[in-house]
């Protein structure tokens, strides 16, 4: 893991202590809360998962998807906020149109929301010397089949 991601990764661990969440899975809202955003469920354009209002304190989520796909966003956007991300100066919104992995700043929302709602420890605890169960382990962690497979993926436990 390169310093970049390590610095992500610490993030995201030091935002599970705001709450002192040691087990899944992740209470989103309650971090949002607790860092002093508001979430709102909108009806917004499919193609649309979530939006950060920066200067209004509030993360917009698609209230269409799937509850499992609105927790990722609401991490995501987490991320978008702690990692003090910026589209420009002027920049007070920050619109998430299904991930778009093609931007270096989406691509480190996304590893955040990752390393947030899937930590490696937990994982490598809950699957030490065990058969994957993918199924099981997305419900635990109350995330989507995909987006477990890709954080196994990731830390080599399945190839």
């Amino acid at each position: 893991m390169n310093e970049h991601n390590i610095r992500i990764k610490t993030l995201a661990q030091k935002t599970l202590k705001i709450i002192d969440c040691q087990k899944p899975p992740v209470p989103v809202e309650r971090i949002a809360e607790k860092i002093g955003l508001r979430i709102e469920y909108f009806p917004l354009d499919k193609r649309i998962s979530g939006i950060l209002k920066k200067n209004k304190k509030i993360i917009g989520v698609n209230q269409n998807h799937h509850p499992l796909r609105q927790r990722f966003s609401i991490a995501h956007e987490l991320g978008h906020y702690l990692l003090e991300h910026e589209i420009d100066a002027n920049a007070e919104d920050i619109v998430d149109e299904n991930f778009n992995w093609n931007t270096h700043l989406e691509r480190e929302a996304n590893l955040f929301a990752s390393f947030l709602l899937m930590p490696e420890e937990w994982i490598k605890e809950l699957t030490n010397g065990k058969t994957l169960d993918i199924e099981k382990l997305s419900q635990k962690f109350q995330v989507s089949e995909q987006a477990m497979t890709i954080r196994l993926l990731e830390l080599n436990l399945i190839k």
